[in-house]
Parts: C-alpha cells; structure tokens; sequence
C-alpha cells in the first residue's frame, strides 16, 4: 500500500518540502500479515492497539507514524527492521541531486543548499 502525503493535513513548509522531493511511502504491513495467515483482529489482541488504527494504518490512512504502535506491531511480528514495515523511496532525481550536493559537504553544520532553505523556510514561518 502506497500512501500520498499530499493530502496530509500539516503546516505550509512541510507540504513545500514533500511537494520539492517526490518520493513513495510504501506499508508492507498487509502483505506482512497475508504471509503469515495473521487478521487484523489477532494482531490488535497481540498490541493492544485499536482495530481501527491498526485498519488506518495498514491501509495507509495516516498520515503520521506513532512510534509506540511501530515498536509494538514489531515486537508483536517479531521484526527487528522498520524497513520490512515501511519504506521511504525518493525519486532517483532527488537521490542524484543530494548526492550531488554531499559531495561539498564538509562535514560541519549545513550544506549551502540547506542553509538557502533554511532562510526560506524562515522567513515564510514567521512573517
């Protein structure tokens, strides 16, 4: 399941910043839970989350991770790597361009690209 934050409810700057690098969340819970001929409903009994977060969650209805539910969905399952949960994935554009952009990185502070946004992002949260 593949969730599109674009319809997230958040501050201006964040939308701008999942808006200048597109990438796909990917949940891999409902495959996770198919593999092991688990339901929701044991998997809710098993954490003690709600059903309907559980639901929300695996058919990518939130927009924000709470980070009790992850750790508890993976003692529950027995995974010890997020990335067998979800997965983040920027386009191959973003990942060439900040590769590009470390390579001048000294290894201090923020790259000069970072910095520019900084002053952008700045100055559009408090005027």
């Amino acid at each position: 399941m593949e969730i599109n934050l674009q319809q997230a409810r958040t501050t201006e700057t964040i939308m701008k910043v999942l808006e200048k690098y597109p990438h796909k969340i990917e949940i891999k819970l409902d495959g996770i839970l198919v593999d092991r001929n688990m339901t929701q409903g044991q998997l809710h009994k098993l954490t003690g989350i709600r059903m309907a977060t559980i639901s929300e969650f695996v058919n990518g209805k939130k927009g924000s991770v709470n980070f009790i539910h992850l750790v508890s969905i993976m003692a529950a399952l027995r995974i010890t790597d997020i990335s067998e949960i979800i997965s983040v994935k920027f386009d191959k554009e973003v990942e060439e361009a900040w590769k590009e952009e470390m390579v001048t990185y000294q290894g201090r502070g923020l790259t000069s690209q970072q910095q520019e946004l900084l002053k952008e992002n700045v100055q559009a949260m408090y005027t």
